[in-house]
């Protein structure tokens, strides 16, 4: 398949564009014609930002999620090492956790809910992979 797409690669005449977390697992041959951009985790002052967009009314957004007095981003930020994928992740969980229960407004409880459950699935799928892999050996 590798070999497949360096042929499509030298034949095509435009630009291509894919992104992958597992960059490690391409050959040299495969990454002389790429060029490699690499995006690493947002920073605690990021993820802070981040959360800040997606919860708070800004002059740049139109949202305004009712927020309790006691949520923090900067606490989330802190305990949570999430890229902004996940951090979107958790806001959306945390806002649909909180309307289930019919609240009015988003608590700090719901956003570390739904960021623990978000980690629980990371490690499932971690320890998925690790079984797998042993799996895999053995046979």
């Amino acid at each position: 398949m590798r070999s497949q797409l360096l042929i499509c690669f030298e034949e095509f005449k435009g630009i291509v564009i894919f992104a992958t977390n597992l960059v490690v697992n391409y050959n040299q041959a495969f990454l002389t014609r790429l060029i490699n951009v690499e995006f690493i985790k947002p920073d605690k002052e990021c993820r802070r930002k981040i959360s800040d967009v997606h919860i708070k009314l800004t002059n740049n957004n139109k949202l305004n999620v009712p927020l309790d007095k006691d949520v923090n981003t900067n606490e989330l930020a802190e305990k949570y090492d999430f890229c902004g994928r996940e951090i979107i992740q958790a806001v959306i969980s945390a806002c649909i956790n909180a309307a289930m229960k019919n609240q009015n407004i988003v608590h700090q409880q719901d956003f570390i809910i739904a960021a623990d459950k978000i980690l629980a699935e990371q490690d499932s799928l971690a320890n998925a992979k690790i079984i797998l892999y042993q799996q895999l050996q053995i046979n």
